[in-house]
């Protein structure tokens, strides 16, 4: 996989999805408003969180499996979906001990929705882990874009019909996760050759990658708890419509992850698949890469990202404006995390993957825990920045100390990362 082209195709669809992803989430907060998009955003936390701890670190491992061809492809796809199936069959007999803990006003129907939401996402997510480790971009990216195109048509056919609620909406997340399951199924199934899919097959090679499945488990899903605690912590202590405030202000900062998401990913199998010791040089040009970005365009949203919040979500989302310019640090942060922490995925999830995870987890929840009864939303934003700074803060150390890389060589981007990245716009040739 040439990293420089991969990167080009997957920028070019990633702001596709994003300008996608942004309409859709403008028109379901203002159809829904703050205390309705605070309903939804528990119900999404839930569906994220559950489908990391549903897939069982599986997507991590398809990429690994896929990547140094420990298994067929095609036996892969056929235990994603087995895999996503038994999970459904096991939340709906559990579902007396969850239903009243995804939203107060959680009804029959849309307890059904958030299972078969949560089971077409597991699915989703191991099979893109097959598209990713094959180095297939492109069938990555068209399912992530057939997903965010179809939810949003779903989206704006019910504001434009008026029925656009919670339990709709819904649905028409269900339905667009699976079409996009259709379509990178597909383009596994015909890519890859024939062979027998047993049984006996897809159990040994579900076993042989557990370990390091279970470590990626832990790992991802500790860090998605650390993004995702805020919205449980404020609902019962300041209530949903301070929820729905700060997920909006969350969302729309987490814009700043995406280009470094693209590098992430590419580079977690770039270096699974890796046994020269090149990747970490390209983890820092990478790096150097996302720090030439992010900064100008954080330090341009300190001043107008407060209007920016109103001017897309409405005067009803003004809190969310300030809490977004809070906001901007951590995810700065976070986002340049993402590209450094590629190093530590690729390299089989080791114990600081797991460990930092849990002290930042740790040192979150027990901050809101101080902060937030006096300084509300604002201090919960305010401890978001400090805690994501100092993930950063610690992965940045233990890439330098394990492979010698300066702290300059990580960080500080020069005259040829800028030229990289104009050879990357006019042509798309390889890192």
């Amino acid at each position: 996989m040439r990293l420089g082209s991969a990167f080009l195709q997957t920028l070019f669809t990633q702001l596709m999805q994003t300008g996608a992803s942004l309409v859709t989430g403008v028109l379901i907060a203002r159809a829904l408003g703050p205390t309705g998009q605070g309903g939804y955003a528990v119900i999404a936390a839930a569906v994220a969180l559950g489908a990391v701890l549903a897939g069982l670190g599986q997507f991590q491992g398809n990429v690994i499996a896929a990547a140094d061809g420990r298994a067929e492809p095609r036996v892969l796809l056929v235990r994603a979906v087995l895999h996503g199936l038994v999970a459904a069959l096991l939340l709906l007999a559990t579902r007396p001990l969850w239903n009243q803990r995804i939203g107060h006003t959680v009804g029959s129907a849309l307890g059904f929705l958030f299972v078969a939401v949560l089971a077409a996402e597991v699915i989703a997510q191991l099979v893109r882990g097959i598209n990713l480790g094959q180095r297939h971009v492109t069938g990555w990216n068209t399912a992530t874009l057939t997903q965010r195109f179809a939810y949003l048509a779903g989206v704006a056919a019910l504001v434009l019909t008026g029925r656009a609620r919670l339990e709709p909406v819904l649905a028409c997340w269900a339905v667009a996760t699976l079409l996009s399951v259709a379509v990178s199924g597909l383009w596994i199934w015909l890519r890859s050759h024939a062979t027998s899919v047993s049984l006996r097959r897809l159990w040994w090679g579900w076993g042989a990658g557990l370990s390091v499945a279970m470590r990626a488990f832990v790992a991802v899903g500790v860090t998605l708890l650390l993004v995702r605690c805020d919205v449980w912590m404020l609902g019962p202590m300041l209530g949903v419509g301070t929820v729905g405030q700060m997920s909006v202000a969350t969302t729309l900062a987490e814009w700043l992850w995406y280009i470094p998401s693209i590098l992430g990913n590419l580079l977690f199998t770039v270096v699974a698949a890796d046994s020269s010791g090149r990747s970490v040089r390209q983890i820092c040009r990478g790096t150097r890469a996302v720090v030439m970005m992010l900064l100008p365009a954080a330090l341009l949203l300190l001043f107008a990202g407060q209007r920016l919040v109103i001017a897309l979500y409405g005067n009803a989302y003004e809190s969310a404006g300030t809490l977004f310019i809070l906001l901007l640090p951590g995810m700065t942060a976070i986002g340049i995390h993402l590209v450094v922490d590629a190093f530590f995925a690729g390299k089989g999830f080791p114990p600081i993957s797991i460990w930092s995870a849990v002290a930042a987890l740790v040192a979150k929840v027990g901050l809101n825990l101080i902060v937030v009864p006096s300084f509300g939303a604002p201090g919960a934003a305010v401890v978001t920045s400090f805690v994501y700074t100092g993930l950063l803060t610690v992965k940045v150390t233990a890439f330098t100390h394990r492979t010698g890389t300066s702290l300059a060589t990580l960080l500080i981007p020069g005259r040829g990362d800028f030229q990289y990245l104009t050879t990357l716009a006019r042509a798309g040739i390889g890192a």
